[in-house]
């Protein structure tokens, strides 16, 4: 069995890695191709590109990338041509993906879609492209089959997968202080900034910043493992309540009171866990003028989204220095101020997701459709 992958982001890799572990189960030989990072790379995927070359933010990176973009098209759709794989599994990265399905059409090849775009907050068309090109669409949010059976598409709710990715290093929190020599007397804010260079190089400063004026907190900070020790460590200074511990972003979200994280799906990992935060984001002006035009967002984070509001605070990280410090400090007042509302909603939130297996009954889903 072989199975053509694409997965544009390193957050698509990790869901695609797991999913093609669980196909593994159901089908011991089976092969991979596509794009995709070290995850899928590391289950012996042929990448034609990489998440890295694919990495690309907002409208204005999106127009300076046209030519590799084009690129990409042809040469993918050169190498379905050629393989002939059983099926193409198309993960997230809608703006390429869902273009790239039109594409395949002629090849008589079943296209399956894994982690559904947001159509509902914007270009609600496309949830007519999964209808017309894919032979399978499975949903990671359970509102959004509501759509789904409004249109007739054929689609399924499998849970979120970044439950699947909640692997811990720590069997307790005392080892967990041990290691970053915390008493355990203080509150202790983890910070997650991130796993792109330019989140880090745009947050970081905004969150020491903030983290220096607080000696009575003990910090955390989760580095990626893509992240050089050399990026993340020129924004922390040598203070005993500041400490980076590496490969641990599921332990900083268990142990720690609270989190202030970059935008993303980590946002929804955390709330998942019941743990509140505030939600940073950084974004070019015109990137949100654009967004907030063309789309029906009115909030950035996820647990947001689900929710109907902005239940965790939202900071557009703009200006210079001490700016950007006061954002994350005002922020962080507001979630305090109504930190027993947060909790609630928080458990409501993660309720939804609880109990599920994701990737593994996204792969019993493919099956289905490959006997069929």
């Amino acid at each position: 069995m072989k199975f053509f992958i694409v997965a544009g982001e390193a957050s698509g890799d990790v869901h695609g890695a797991n999913l093609a572990r669980e196909l593994l189960k159901i089908y011991p030989n089976a092969e991979f191709s596509g794009t995709g990072g070290i995850n899928l790379k590391s289950l012996g995927q042929k990448q034609y590109f990489t998440d890295s070359d694919m990495a690309i933010i907002g409208f204005v990176e999106v127009f300076k990338k046209l030519p590799f973009i084009f690129n990409m098209f042809s040469t993918l759709e050169n190498a379905v041509a050629e393989e002939k794989p059983d099926a193409v599994i198309l993960i997230d990265y809608p703006g390429f993906n869902l273009r790239f399905a039109k594409k395949l059409k002629k090849y008589n090849i079943p296209v399956i879609y894994f982690i559904a775009p947001q159509f509902w907050i914007w270009h609600y068309r496309r949830i007519f492209t999964l209808k017309e090109y894919c032979n399978l669409t499975i949903s990671i949010l359970p509102f959004e089959m509501e759509y789904f059976k409004k249109e007739n598409v054929n689609a399924v709710y499998v849970g979120n997968p970044v439950i699947d990715n909640f692997k811990f290093n720590f069997s307790n929190k005392n080892a967990f202080l041990k290691t970053l020599s915390f008493s355990g007397n203080r509150k202790i804010i983890g910070i997650l900034p991130g796993s792109r260079k330019r989140e880090i190089s745009s947050l970081m400063s905004a969150f020491i910043d903030a983290a220096l004026e607080y000696d009575d907190i003990d910090f955390v900070i989760s580095k990626a493992d893509n992240i050089s020790d050399e990026l993340i460590k020129q924004f922390v200074p040598e203070k005993n309540n500041i400490k980076i511990l590496p490969k641990a972003q599921y332990d900083i979200m268990k142990y720690s009171d609270f989190i202030w994280a970059c935008s993303g799906t980590v946002t929804l990992e955390t709330a998942i866990m019941k743990k509140p935060m505030i939600i940073v984001y950084s974004a070019s002006k015109i990137n949100v003028f654009l967004a907030k035009k063309l789309s029906n967002l009115r909030t950035i984070g996820l647990p947001n989204i689900i929710a109907g509001y902005e239940l965790l605070p939202e900071v557009h990280c703009v200006g210079e220095g001490s700016a950007k410090k006061e954002l994350v400090i005002e922020a962080y007042n507001k979630a305090l101020s109504n930190i027993d509302a947060i909790n609630e909603e928080l458990a409501k939130i993660s309720a939804v997701f609880e109990g599920k297996t994701p990737s593994k009954t996204a792969a019993e889903k493919i099956a289905e459709i490959l006997q069929k």
